[in-house]
């Protein structure tokens, strides 16, 4: 993985915009529960929501899981659906203390309550594996791309989503369902 600018990453995600405007309203975590744009590392599902590595990590092996249908506030999920979103997450974390061993996770609920550039109205769950433990893995410096974000090379996210698939709770990976 390397880590490149916030301008950086905000350019690619300029290059997909007419399409995400047109064929999802905008929403990128709609576009990224359909597959959009190719390459999108999926780790597991359920009928709920979908468990992949985010695009633009905020740490190697950063897990997004994003419910399926646009839902913007987390009062507005029955309880089963969000239990399923906090499973999958409870799952990631699981496969990466398994495979990375690191010294801690974060896992927040975050999106923007408009749509900016970084973030969106949509619920979806970071799982984020902090390798150092110190003060760069202060929540401040984690959960913001002011330091810039990981970005895969070509065939990483895919070799790491197979470890991470062997490692997912439930017989090795028999729970996921792309």
């Amino acid at each position: 993985m390397r880590r490149i600018p916030k301008s950086d990453a905000l350019t690619l995600l300029a290059a997909d915009a007419a399409e995400i405007e047109a064929r999802w309203a905008g929403c990128a975590m709609c576009a990224a529960i359909t597959g959009f744009p190719c390459g999108r590392a999926v780790l597991a599902s359920n009928a709920a929501a979908v468990a992949m590595l985010d695009r633009f990590a905020a740490r190697p092996a950063h897990v997004v899981v994003v419910l399926r249908r646009h839902v913007e506030l987390l009062t507005d999920l029955p309880w089963d659906e969000y239990a399923a979103v906090q499973r999958l997450a409870w799952e990631a974390a699981c496969a990466l203390r398994e495979v990375l061993s690191p010294k801690r996770t974060y896992v927040a609920a975050l999106g923007a309550a408009q749509r900016i550039a970084t973030s969106f109205p949509h619920h979806h769950v970071h799982v984020v594996p902090l390798a150092d433990g110190g003060e760069s893995d202060r929540p401040s410096d984690v959960l913001t791309w002011s330091h810039g974000v990981y970005v895969y090379e070509e065939g990483e996210a895919e070799r790491l989503a197979e470890r991470l698939r062997a490692a997912w709770p439930g017989a090795g990976g028999s729970l996921i369902s792309p």
